[in-house]
């Protein structure tokens, strides 16, 4: 061959790929799908400005279902919850009843005391769950984490119990807003409870004081993040937690810090942290992750988290989850991977989920699938984040529940929330 000839069919070759004026494709967009996937409404939004929320989970050994309903008309601002069980996995449900409302504001102090994950616990046959509550005082919110244990299925729930970390006086309900109780111990939930293959609850909290730093409370955000180890005492009965080993996150890298982990067990039995991340004017948005090799009491380094060949993504601020299948034994992340760099929290579509390779850890970019994305109609501040993700404990499908908030140009709050069904689809993932 000429060298002419070998130029022109290089030319050619790179055309065909690259074509001028255009991006290159997505993982999501090239990759055979590792799911199909069904959508529904759930639950209508009632009224224009408010959006209609749903959240899922199991609460107890077997089939038992336990949902809340709420409404939003402005950020972090759960209104008028209720909630209802079903036994038979949702076939029949009972009537809703009130719950207690998650903001108040007492002596004009904005409070939230919500509840987070929830896990039941075989070995205790208690359920156990982290509840947040965060006061905004002068400004500024402290984050508490308190855990509390339910002898029914969540259904009432004992007395809470901080988390602690550092020295710090405990918390006072006739004193709640202490400068020596709220600038100690501060911390804000992860997604889960890990319950660990050697029966130890695993529990990864965010935005952790730098201990001994007296500047903590001039930053409204904290750069670092920490497991804490959980372990059933029967005599008692209640859990000891051990704090584990802090780290952190420049603010350079991440504006916010470390934000909202996940926590997996890899199939060695190491422990997988990932964190949602924030942009800053030298990094894009990404996800961060961190390997523990002693369950989750020391943290190696952050690291970014990428796909398997390792090339890297975009992710916006945004929550994300992680589930281990039981039928493939594959474990999955689901959150937003982004086709350009995000500016904060958005954008925050597609919503997708791929595979993660344990061994490096990364996600298996052949395995990228969009569970959905913006469609034509969409604003551009559709937001598909914020859900509840589940396996059906009868037909092993994946379950998640979440509302298209911004979906509608000229009605942000205003939206539905949606069921999504995905069913495992590549025969070389069984």
């Amino acid at each position: 061959m000429t060298l002419a000839k070998l130029v022109l069919v290089l030319l050619t070759a790179a055309s065909a790929s690259e074509a001028p004026g255009k991006a290159p494709r997505l993982p999501w967009e090239e990759n055979r799908p590792i799911v199909e996937v069904g959508k529904e409404v759930y639950s209508r939004h009632p009224r224009k400005g408010v959006g209609a929320w749903v959240s899922v989970r199991y609460v107890g050994p077997g089939l038992e279902r336990e949902e809340v309903h709420t409404t939003w008309a402005k950020s972090d601002t759960p209104e008028k919850p209720k909630r209802r069980w079903s036994r038979d996995n949702g076939r029949t449900w009972s009537e809703f009843e009130p719950m207690p409302d998650v903001v108040t504001h007492p002596d004009g102090v904005r409070v939230f005391w919500g509840q987070g994950p929830q896990l039941y616990d075989p070995a205790s046959k208690v359920t156990v769950s982290i509840w947040l509550r965060q006061p905004l005082v002068r400004g500024r919110h402290h984050n508490h984490c308190f855990v509390r244990i339910s002898p029914d299925h969540g259904r009432t729930w004992g007395e809470p119990a901080l988390l602690r970390y550092e020295k710090g006086d405990a918390f006072d309900p006739d004193d709640p807003f202490r400068e020596s109780f709220l600038k100690h111990n501060q911390a804000y939930l992860g997604s889960n409870i890990l319950r660990h293959t050697d029966g130890t609850l695993i529990h990864c909290v965010a935005h952790a004081n730098a201990t001994g730093d007296p500047h903590n409370d001039e930053r409204p955000w904290r750069m670092g993040s920490l497991c804490f180890v959980g372990k059933w005492n029967a005599e008692p009965g209640n859990y000891q937690w051990t704090a584990g080993k802090r780290v952190e996150i420049s603010p350079d890298v991440s504006s916010r810090g470390l934000m909202e982990p996940a926590v997996a067990e890899l199939d060695d039995g190491r422990v997988l942290v990932i964190w949602r991340g924030s942009n800053t004017s030298k990094t894009p948005g990404r996800k961060w992750f961190s390997v523990s090799v002693d369950g989750g009491l020391t943290l190696g380094a952050v690291q970014e988290l990428k796909y398997d060949d390792g090339t890297r993504f975009y992710s916006p601020s945004s929550i994300h989850q992680m589930i281990r299948h039981s039928v493939t034994g594959k474990l999955y992340w689901v959150g937003n991977i982004s086709a350009v760099p995000p500016r904060g929290n958005s954008p925050r579509y597609p919503l997708v989920i791929a595979e993660v390779d344990e061994s490096i850890p990364a996600l298996k970019r052949s395995t990228v699938t969009a569970i959905d994305d913006r469609q034509a109609g969409d604003s551009e501040r559709l937001q598909l984040s914020n859900f509840s993700l589940l396996e059906n404990r009868e037909n092993r499908t994946l379950e998640v529940y979440l509302t298209r908030i911004g979906a509608d140009p000229n009605d942000f709050w205003g939206a539905d929330a949606y069921r999504y069904t995905f069913t495992l689809t590549r025969t070389d993932l069984r």
